[in-house]
């Protein structure tokens, strides 16, 4: 069985072109079997270990989804600055391409540098998220209120620089 293992493996990374899309999905259910297989011959450790590994994707996903929700909450409950329509006259939506973006680590790491700069205030909605197909990269989306388009481009400005600070190339695709 790992021989085959090794020539899907080959197949993916070498022959791309000629593979019809991702191999995690073939490979989970070959590790699958294997473990239940030599469950009885090898330590519980392992399995344990090589579980983890197998579904740390997955467990990454939920992750960021719990700190995403986490940080909404917080940014609806503060009480100190209330961000509704009616209270700032000016509000936007920024779009920005990160084509540098490519794994959910690095949502991770876009999200809490534009979380963490110091125009958080003014931002009502921010997500960030890979992109589907062929085109890779990601993509982050804000919600930004404030008084004056003057602060509205302050913020735009200050998140561009967060994002190229934590490392990524970046650009405003919508404004």
């Amino acid at each position: 069985i790992f021989g085959d293992v090794n020539f899907l493996v080959y197949c993916n990374f070498v022959c791309t072109p000629c593979w019809p899309g991702p191999i995690r999905p073939i490979l989970l259910p070959i590790l699958l079997l294997s473990t239940w297989n030599l469950l009885p011959q090898r330590p519980l450790g392992w399995t344990f270990v090589s579980l983890f590994l197998a579904f740390l994707p997955e467990l990454v996903d939920i992750w960021n989804a719990f700190r995403s929700q986490r940080w909404q909450q917080k940014q609806n409950s503060d009480e100190n600055m209330e961000l509704t329509s009616s209270s700032f006259p000016v509000s936007a939506t920024l779009r920005l391409d990160i084509p540098t973006m490519g794994c959910v680590a690095c949502v991770n790491k876009v999200d809490a540098s534009i979380r963490q700069c110091k125009s958080a205030a003014s931002i009502k909605d921010e997500t960030s998220w890979l992109t589907d197909g062929s085109a890779k990269g990601g993509m982050a989306e804000l919600s930004i209120l404030a008084n004056t388009e003057k602060e509205i481009n302050d913020v735009v400005e200050e998140v561009v620089a967060v994002v190229k600070d934590a490392g990524f190339q970046c650009n405003v695709e919508k404004l």
